[in-house]
């Protein structure tokens, strides 16, 4: 199942659901996959993104088994023992956890207070995800160990986090390559002129325009785009040029003379 988180314009703050369910008493929960929010910028050059997660945990006072302290076990009627049932017709059945005992094979004689003999309690874990650079919508890392446990204190399961990449005002991306749009007045288009850049990665670049720019020129900055498997990709500037709605006398006069 997978479950949605939401994140900042900044540092992403998600929080998220998460709900595991033990394959068997003592065996590896299975693995929950949660979808985190993640802004462009920290996803360019990589970070960490701060998460809260809900999930059923096993019970802190019985440790999953959910029988109350000083309670004794018992094999469960239902299933032999067995903890699973099998539900089906004619050749045909099915395997479940059998529904009296919960999948333990046993009973206990007074049910856990703390958790009405669930044997699990919802907690909220905070935990940082690390953000690989160069992260596209997609992505998916592995936490190992961070998800819930099982109950009678299984080993914690897995948590797949699947990474969604926030569009930025100013950047957007092409692979490795960074694209962004600036604009400039038509006088620093004609006579050229220097500006300073913004780059991804927190920088300012400074940046020649020759005389005689026409807008939608394409500027290149090399290795200043995202870096992945050795890999460096650049930044590309679109130059827009911005025509005057109005001009004072003087200016009108010097472009009719032009």
């Amino acid at each position: 199942k997978t479950r949605s988180g939401t994140g900042s314009a900044s540092v992403a703050s998600n929080s998220g659901v998460c709900k595991g369910r033990g394959q068997e008493e003592g065996g590896a929960s299975e693995p929950v996959e949660i979808a985190v929010a993640v802004p462009f910028r920290t996803a360019a050059v990589g970070g960490k993104v701060p998460m809260t997660l809900a999930m059923s945990d096993s019970c802190a006072t019985c440790g999953g088994t959910g029988a109350e302290p000083g309670a004794t076990m018992s094999t469960c009627e239902e299933c032999k023992g067995r903890g699973t049932i099998a539900f089906g017709q004619g050749g045909f059945a099915v395997q479940r956890p059998c529904p009296a005992c919960r999948g333990r094979g046993k009973r206990p004689s007074a049910r856990c207070t703390a958790c009405s003999g669930i044997g699990e309690q919802r907690t909220q874990k905070q935990i940082l995800v690390m953000v690989p650079p160069a992260t596209e919508t997609g992505t998916r890392v592995r936490l190992k160990g961070q998800g819930p446990t099982t109950r009678a204190g299984g080993p914690a399961g897995d948590i797949l986090v699947s990474f969604t990449v926030e569009p930025d005002s100013f950047f957007s991306r092409d692979g490795l390559n960074i694209h962004c749009e600036i604009p400039i007045s038509l006088s620093q288009a004609v006579l050229g002129t220097s500006v300073h850049v913004n780059t991804v990665h927190g920088s300012k670049v400074k940046l020649k325009i020759p005389a005689g720019t026409e807008s939608a020129r394409k500027f290149r900055i090399k290795g200043q785009g995202l870096e992945k498997g050795g890999q460096k990709g650049d930044q590309l500037v679109t130059v827009q040029v911005k025509i005057p709605e109005k001009l004072t006398p003087d200016q009108e006069l010097a472009f009719r003379a032009f």
